[in-house]
């Protein structure tokens, strides 16, 4: 006889609430608000980087902060940003972090981390909508728009 273990996978909710903001993300704006509202990224002394994973009309299935790093950084893994959107069955997921300093620009790490994870989750199939920089709540950038995805 061989012992066995068995395991089971969940995700649990932590809280929710009632936003007025759309939960279909159409564009750039709609997830800027997200964020903002949501895990208020505009006010936060460290960089947290979080993803939102999406179901297949782009509707908000659920927001995960992924890491909270110093000042300056965040460190971010494919396996700990595609490890929620799998469990949460999306067929997507919108990425977005803040800059504390309130200077929304990409660094090349932003540029490097974004790509990374786009070809991660396209051999998962998942997509990767766009990276969201905020700074804050009115300074924002679209790694999308500005065709870095």
């Amino acid at each position: 006889m061989v012992n066995i273990q068995k395991f089971n996978l969940r995700v649990v909710k932590e809280s929710g609430g009632r936003y007025d903001i759309d939960k279909q993300v159409s564009n750039p704006i709609k997830a800027r608000d997200l964020f903002v509202e949501v895990l208020e990224l505009d006010k936060r002394a460290e960089e947290v980087f979080a993803i939102a994973t999406l179901d297949v009309h782009n509707k908000v299935t659920g927001v995960f902060e992924v890491s909270t790093g110093t000042l300056s950084s965040s460190l971010v893994a494919p396996r700990e940003v595609f490890k929620r959107a799998i469990l949460m069955n999306a067929a997507a997921i919108l990425l977005g972090h803040n800059h504390p300093s309130t200077v929304p620009e990409p660094s090349s790490d932003d540029i490097q981390t974004t790509k990374k994870l786009v070809k991660s989750g396209k051999m998962l199939g998942i997509n990767v909508v766009d990276h969201i920089i905020i700074g804050d709540k009115d300074n924002y950038i679209s790694m999308k728009e500005r065709n870095l995805i």
